[in-house]
């Protein structure tokens, strides 16, 4: 795992980044690109970014000491991933079968929560990752 966590850290950096982007910035090229097709795409890396994001947060659980102070962080990491995941698998299952009227109004607002807690985990998984790296 030790090798693996600067390759891990840029790869969760660079989703969360992106989803980020397309995120805040997609209202100022909507006129010019399918936004929505964007997000279609973005979905598939997204699954990516958050299976990879549940076993990143379960081996840091797996190896954090019961009895030490970042055996809470590494638990709250953890779950946090796993209610992103239920949460988005959900989501994204509904609009892979919604057809052609789209998602619910109701089910686009869940949207706003998945892609803000997907930046705000990966983004922190990534500097977490890159910092505990070995060659520092």
């Amino acid at each position: 795992m030790q090798t693996l966590r600067k390759p891990l850290s840029v790869v969760l950096g660079l989703l969360a980044a992106v989803v980020l982007f397309h995120f805040v910035l997609s209202p100022f090229y909507e006129d010019a690109l399918d936004v929505i097709s964007v997000w279609h795409v973005l979905n598939w890396f997204m699954a990516l970014g958050i299976v990879l994001a549940l076993a990143v947060t379960y081996v840091h659980r797996r190896e954090a000491d019961p009895d030490a102070r970042g055996s809470a962080g590494a638990d709250a990491a953890f779950y946090a991933a796993a209610t992103l995941a239920i949460l988005f698998s959900w989501n994204w299952f509904d609009d892979l079968t919604a057809g052609e009227g789209g998602q619910s109004q109701n089910r686009g607002y869940f949207w706003v929560i998945i892609n803000t807690t997907f930046v705000m985990l990966l983004g922190a998984l990534s500097a977490r990752l890159w910092k505990d790296s070995p060659g520092e």
